[in-house]
Order: structure tokens, then C-alpha cells, then sequence
């Protein structure tokens, strides 16, 4: 293609010749522009999820989960690194049930740094559709806390594998927490009580955020690169 690309271009006239020049360069400028905008869009934020496995449900399985929910939270920006969280350590990070005002929650930077506690089974009393629960305004200690036992019914009852279902359910509360809302959707991903039908799509296909909250996380954690990266940071050189 090169040679021919030679010949054509010698055995025109000098002005014919020019006229393709400049056409070519103008081409490849506007290719180079256009490259050059497409790389200054917004940053992909990062995100470091600690996962305290107390229900002991292994590592094969974790990874499966968090490898689908990570897909998810890629939808809306987010780019998620998982790392094991030591039980050892689980009791000293507390948790924050500090209520916030509306206002106060909004108004805070995001986390760079979200801890889950996957627990062996939900606690006495709580509502029998309840898989999970977030803190979507808490400064500190663990913001999410998931159900074992709730997600092995939701599994064996029909639904998706149990890793598909702790993948929807971890990345239905950290949507909380990065919406910083406790509110639910009518349909979809941030939808509060599932269905059948729901779960039986979530076994056959991605079921992730809505466009319009795609562009809410994406808008409240674009600033989390350069505010929070400290924190990755910390944690890295520990």
C-alpha cells in the first residue's frame, strides 16, 4: 500500500499534489485531536475494597465475586482493588453509626478505602429479605457487612451461584455507600427487594447501575484521585 500510495502521488501535477498533502496532514491532525480528547476525559477513579471473609467461604469463591462486582463498579468509573483483610485485625476497626445529615454525608470527600465483613449468618430479628447492610455516610471502620446465610438461601432457592449472588449483593451495598444514599431504585441493580424474575436475569446477565447513576458516582468520586490517593498510599506501605 505504501509503493502505491508513491506512485500515485509522483505522477501528479505539482498543484493537484499539493492539494493531497495538505488534506493528508489536515487528516492526521484531526486524528491526533481527537486522540489527544478522548485521553483527557475523566480518570477512572480508584478504589481499594478490604474484604474481611469471617464467614470463611474461601478464597476460589471471593475472587469470583469480586471479579463480577468489580465489572459492575467499572460501569460507573470505579476501578477496584481487592485485598484480604486479616480477622485479627477486624476488631479494632469498628464501625460508625454516627448519623449523619443529609448535607454533612454529601459534603464529604469519597473514600479511597471501603472495608466489607462477610458474615456466617445475619443477626437475629432482621428483616428476612435483608442480604446485606451499608453505612453509606460512615468515616470509618467497616461501611458494609453481608449476610452468608441469607446469600446461600437466595442461591439454592433459585437464584444465581453463590458467588453471583455475593457479587450483586457486595456491589448493591458499596452503591450505597458510593451514591451516599440509603435510598433504592425501582428496577435494576439499586432495586431493594429482588425478585424472582430479577435474580433469574442476574444468573444470565450483568445487571448493573442505571446511566443516570453511572454519572452520580462518577460525579461524586471524580475528585477522589487527587484527594484520597494519600490513602492508598498509607495503606500500600503498611
Amino acid at each position: 500500500m505504501r509503493g502505491l500510495t508513491t506512485k500515485l502521488l509522483t505522477t501528479m501535477p505539482a498543484t493537484r499534489l499539493l492539494e493531497v498533502l495538505m488534506k493528508t496532514r489536515m487528516g492526521l491532525a484531526l486524528v491526533l485531536l481527537s486522540s489527544a480528547t478522548a485521553s483527557q476525559g475523566v480518570p477512572d477513579a480508584r478504589l481499594s475494597i478490604i474484604v474481611y471473609d469471617a464467614a470463611h467461604i474461601g478464597a476460589k469463591t471471593l475472587v469470583s465475586a469480586e471479579h463480577l462486582t468489580g465489572t459492575i463498579l467499572e460501569t460507573a468509573g470505579i476501578l477496584p482493588s481487592w485485598s484480604a483483610g486479616s480477622l485479627e485485625d477486624l476488631g479494632s476497626q469498628g464501625i460508625d453509626f454516627t448519623a449523619y445529615g443529609r448535607k454533612e454525608c454529601g459534603s464529604e470527600h469519597a473514600l479511597a478505602i471501603l472495608r466489607i465483613e462477610i458474615l456466617r449468618q445475619a443477626p437475629a430479628g432482621l428483616a428476612a429479605q435483608a442480604l446485606g447492610l451499608s453505612l453509606p455516610c460512615a468515616r470509618r471502620g467497616v461501611q458494609i457487612i453481608v449476610y452468608a446465610d441469607r446469600i446461600v438461601n437466595v442461591s439454592e432457592t433459585g437464584g444465581p451461584t453463590f458467588a453471583r449472588t455475593l457479587a450483586y449483593v457486595m456491589a448493591h451495598e458499596l452503591g450505597h455507600v458510593l451514591l451516599r444514599s440509603a435510598a433504592h431504585a425501582s428496577a435494576g441493580l439499586m432495586k431493594g427487594t429482588w425478585s424472582k424474575t430479577d435474580w433469574q436475569r442476574a444468573a444470565a446477565s450483568v445487571v448493573s447501575f442505571s446511566p443516570a447513576e453511572a454519572q452520580q458516582i462518577t460525579a461524586l468520586h471524580e475528585r477522589l484521585a487527587d484527594t484520597n490517593v494519600a490513602q492508598l498510599d498509607s495503606l500500600q506501605a503498611r
